[in-house]
């Protein structure tokens, strides 16, 4: 019996087999909701977003008319001493979703991914004011295809697969195919690649449908990179796992037995393994507090207000032309803004520290999760989807330097009293969130792929050196 003759032998059953198929029917049933609700969050953030920065811009459109009424004439200076008041600037700091937020949600989900630079507001709070997602949802976890790929095809692929050894073994039939000029290696790896081949291919459809269905307007050639990445990064996961039911098949145990093994192999990295990581990363670096950060922050704040009139005068000696008499607006506008770049200044390291043990973290958490491939398949997905923590981080890192170098250009206007013009409002840079390199993406999710490709690599040689001294031993027998 030849290889060919084995996988159309395979393929026949599987197709009258209705158990399977209505198992792949479900599984690409999951993959579809998966992809649907990936792709509303998607739509939903891209939204909200963009109404944020729309929002934003008409009240910098309005500030805009104001200042130009009076620099034309139309409106005289006294009659709108607010008009081109450079403490009013506020501009918006957004980051669209990651590319493929639709296909792993990863934490977009509930991290701020807007703010408003304004110097009316200190650095610390500069995301203090967003919305989170219902409680409820956020307990259950994002339902996306990087949820399905990591822990749901890993049980799909188990029960398609478990019985490929066992079931002939146990109704005696084992016997009369080996008697045939065939290995047990090539039964077996031969009905492996049409199960599980049948089941691949449903995840590929999946794939391709997820590339165009979650694009939301976005041009599709440019997923197309990071969504050739991260389908790699699914297929190993695949493929680790179609190694791991081999080598476990080739103990050549009953199909119970099998089946047991396998389920708590994959509870051990799918559940068990993220836990113990998750237990371990919090008992070398706790989770920074934030309420210490608040208390640390509202006292800095409060040392600034208290000693606002050494503030203003200290920075009035340093600078004598703040002295000057035509300073015509409420003196409260320029003591504000002083104590709340105090207050930027007092919190720094407060803010500093938080992020390092922040980043501390996440250096832990990149050799543990090397533990489990459920853990590091994940963080490759969020890494290549644009959904990780690092690039949260990113985000906050520059939407505050951004404040604090807003703040350096509009300073001589607030401190002296003197109006912004239309041209210098326009001159003001705008935020752009610098998304990370395809390079740099890749980078950081070669190691993680190349070590997923050699595990799945290590137990299909393990499986097929099993297969081959147990066919060895049949056949002495």
């Amino acid at each position: 019996m030849s290889h060919a003759a084995i996988t159309s032998q395979e393929r026949r059953a599987l197709v009258k087999d209705r158990a399977r198929l209505l198992l792949l029917v479900g599984f690409l049933l999951l993959c579809v909701v998966a992809l649907a609700n990936g792709a509303m969050h998607r739509s939903a953030l891209s939204r909200s977003t963009q109404a944020f920065v729309t929002e934003k811009q008409e009240a910098l459109d309005k500030w805009q008319t104001r200042a130009q009424a009076v620099e034309s004439g139309k409106v005289k200076p006294e009659d709108d001493a607010w008009a081109g008041l450079a403490m009013d600037v506020k501009l918006p700091v957004s980051a669209q979703p990651g590319p493929l937020a639709d296909l792993s949600v990863g934490v977009s989900d509930h991290q701020p991914t807007t703010a408003e630079a304004s110097q009316w507001r200190t650095v610390d709070r500069l995301f203090g004011n967003y919305e989170y997602q219902s409680p409820a949802v956020l307990a259950q976890g994002p339902f996306d295809l990087a949820f399905v790929v990591i822990f749901v095809l890993p049980l799909v692929m188990i029960v398609m697969a478990f019985d490929v050894l066992s079931e002939d073994r146990e109704r005696g039939r084992l016997g009369l195919i080996l008697a045939q000029p065939v290995a047990v290696g090539t039964v077996v790896f031969s009905r492996l690649r049409v199960r599980l081949g049948a089941l691949l291919g449903v995840l590929v459809v999946a794939l391709v449908c997820g590339l165009v269905v979650g694009a939301g307007g976005i041009d599709v050639s440019a997923r197309i990179p990071r969504f050739l990445l991260w389908s790699a990064l699914a297929c190993v996961h695949f493929g680790l796992w179609a190694a791991i039911i081999a080598w476990v098949v080739s103990w050549r145990r009953t199909g119970e037995a099998t089946l047991l093994v396998l389920v708590a192999t994959w509870a051990l990295t799918c559940l068990i393994g993220p836990a113990c990581i998750s237990a371990a990363t919090e008992a070398v670096y706790p989770t920074p507090s934030r309420l210490q950060l608040l208390s640390q922050v509202r006292q800095a704040s409060s040392e600034a207000y208290q000693s606002r009139a050494d503030i203003v005068q200290g920075m009035t000696l340093d600078h004598p032309e703040l002295e000057a008499d035509q300073y015509s607006l409420p003196e409260f506008i320029r003591t504000a803004y002083i104590v709340t770049q105090t207050v930027d200044g007092g919190v720094a390291a407060p803010l500093a520290t938080f992020e390092q043990v922040q980043a501390d973290r996440q250096r832990f958490l990149g050799v543990a999760q090397y533990l489990s491939p459920a853990v590091l398949t994940l963080q490759a997905f969020n890494e290549t989807a644009g959904t990780s923590l690092a690039r949260q981080r990113a985000f906050e890192r520059q939407a505050r330097q951004f404040k604090r170098d807003l703040a350096q250009r509009i300073e001589q206007h607030v401190l002296t009293g003197r109006r912004m013009t239309v041209a210098e409002l326009d001159a003001l840079p705008r935020f752009s969130f610098e998304e990370a390199s395809l390079e740099q993406v890749l980078g950081r999710a070669a190691v993680p792929l190349g070590f997923l490709a050699l595990l799945a690599a290590v137990f299909a040689t393990l499986a097929a050196r099993n297969l081959a001294r147990a066919g060895a031993r049949i056949d002495a027998s």
